[in-house]
């Protein structure tokens, strides 16, 4: 139980700075492509440690199901953020 709220945390603290960066970005035009450098770096780690997975974990010594877990509710919060810019521009 107290594993599910952490990972339910970290997926809320995700979305809220993803939404809070990308409500930034659709203020400011130099935040604005801050933010997308900042995406496309999180889209390359996103993919390296989706090819990489067996090594992350054993390197970090966590469950499969939580580490791919973690990596599934990272990417729904940065659509969450994405979908907050795209509404405000």
């Amino acid at each position: 139980m107290i594993k599910a709220i952490a990972l339910g945390n970290s997926f809320a603290l995700t979305a809220i700075a993803s939404s809070l960066l990308c409500w930034a970005a659709s203020l400011d035009s130099a935040l604005l492509q801050f933010v997308q450098a900042l995406f496309a770096l999180k889209l390359i780690v996103s993919a390296s440690a989706w090819l990489l997975d067996d090594a992350v974990v054993a390197i970090l010594g966590i469950d499969l199901m939580q580490f791919r877990f973690r990596l599934i509710s990272s990417s729904i919060a940065a659509l969450v953020g994405l979908g907050v810019m795209l509404c405000r521009s």
